[in-house]
């Protein structure tokens, strides 16, 4: 009498394949205007509209720089698709990344209604060398386990060989990106949020005067350039020997940026002033970002800053520029008539005077870098013979 191996109904299948579930990054998608979506390129709208990419901001932009599915574009007359790198250093840019999650096909019986049969099968099929044997033979297991129940542990064994793969585990490698300066930006020494004015704390001695120390500091012998900035002092009050002055000491800029997987950014910069320093981040999980920034004394030149965090490296080249501001002198008489050929002086804030005279249309444009709050006197007029007119 022929029999059949038991079945055991209770169990699952032993090669229902199981799914190690690899847990995505969360990524969100920023809004884009109307009036923007319709200034992109058609290629581009066609995905946002299709709801293939969505928008991401500049964060999410630096931790997904190494995801493949990225892409990032930049407005340069024409949009065009770039790296990242160009990206992150264009004015105008968009970074968008897939919104249709991964697919995954499930086993269906073909034997009714897409139920998946619940049979199950005896251990000896664990063997690799008994799976070769039943997939080249289809007859051997129709004849143990009838058509209905073989057909399916066929395909079953099929399905197992192609889909087991190895754990897939979501690696974050360091990454480092700088902000501010844009590369290839000019940079004005002049107060701003990226630029602040450096001192220094200065001693005077008594075989110094604060002209010395305003010369000294400044380039310019005038004793304001110090007492600006020390309350209570002036030419008619002066420091005394041993004071402990506020002196204005040059620049400083501000380098920013941001890193992840990392807990510490080495900044070095070469130009015509140069220096390293390594900055200490908090400890955060590896898909974090951290954001940094440091101030260093800079000069009129051209800078190259190299900034490197666990391997990842980003670099950045700007100028920095004195500005120079411009002046105007016009002078006319009560009837509107240009006075030519006067001679006019110039009395800029670090004490230096600039003569000169006007043209015959009374006129003359001077400008350097020192003409900031300077004083316009003509030699042949008395101060109350002219007034200041409409500055423009």
């Amino acid at each position: 009498m022929l029999t059949k191996d038991a079945v055991n109904f209770q169990h699952a299948h032993i090669f229902d394949e199981i799914k190690d579930e690899a847990t995505e990054p969360v990524v969100t998608f920023a809004y884009v205007r109307r009036a923007e979506f319709f200034l992109l390129p058609k290629k581009l709208q066609r995905l946002i509209q299709d709801n293939q990419y969505g928008v991401i901001d500049k964060r999410q932009a630096a931790r997904l720089r190494d995801d493949p599915r990225s892409q990032f574009w930049a407005n340069e007359k024409t949009w065009r698709k770039v790296s990242y790198n160009t990206y992150k250093n264009t004015a105008q840019g968009l970074a968008v990344y897939p919104k249709d999650p991964v697919s995954t096909t499930k086993f269906s019986s073909s034997g009714g209604a897409n139920a998946t049969p619940d049979y199950s099968a005896s251990e000896h099929f664990l063997s690799d060398s008994n799976q070769a044997n039943f997939l080249a033979n289809p007859a051997l297991l129709n004849s143990q386990y009838g058509e209905g129940q073989a057909k399916y542990i066929a395909q079953s064994m099929q399905q197992n060989s192609r889909a087991l793969k190895p754990t897939v585990v979501e690696v974050h490698l360091p990454a480092v990106c700088i902000y501010k300066p844009i590369l290839q930006s000019t940079v004005l020494l002049q107060a701003s949020h990226q630029v602040r004015q450096n001192f220094s704390n200065h001693l005077l001695q008594a075989s110094e005067t604060v002209e010395q120390l305003a010369e000294q500091y400044t380039g310019y012998k005038n004793a304001n350039l110090i007492y600006d900035y020390n309350l209570g002092f002036s030419n008619r009050k002066p420091a005394k020997p041993g004071t402990s002055l506020r002196v204005p000491d040059g620049w400083k800029l501000n380098i920013e940026g941001s890193s992840s997987n990392s807990r510490s950014v080495v900044i070095k910069w070469q130009g015509p002033t140069s220096g390293q320093v390594t900055l200490q981040l908090d400890k955060k999980r590896p898909d974090e970002v951290s954001f940094w920034q440091h101030f260093f004394a800079v000069k009129p030149g051209l800078y190259n800053v190299i900034v490197t965090a666990s391997g990842a490296v980003d670099t950045t080249t700007f100028t920095v520029e004195q500005p120079t501001l411009s002046y105007e002198v016009e002078l006319l008489d009560e009837a509107g008539e240009p006075q030519a050929n006067m001679g006019y002086k110039i009395r800029l804030r670090n004490g230096h005077i600039i003569t000169g005279q006007l043209d015959q249309n009374g006129y003359a444009n001077v400008s350097g870098p020192d003409f900031e709050n300077a004083k316009v006197s003509f030699f042949e007029l008395a101060d109350h013979d002219w007034s200041v007119g409409n500055i423009t």
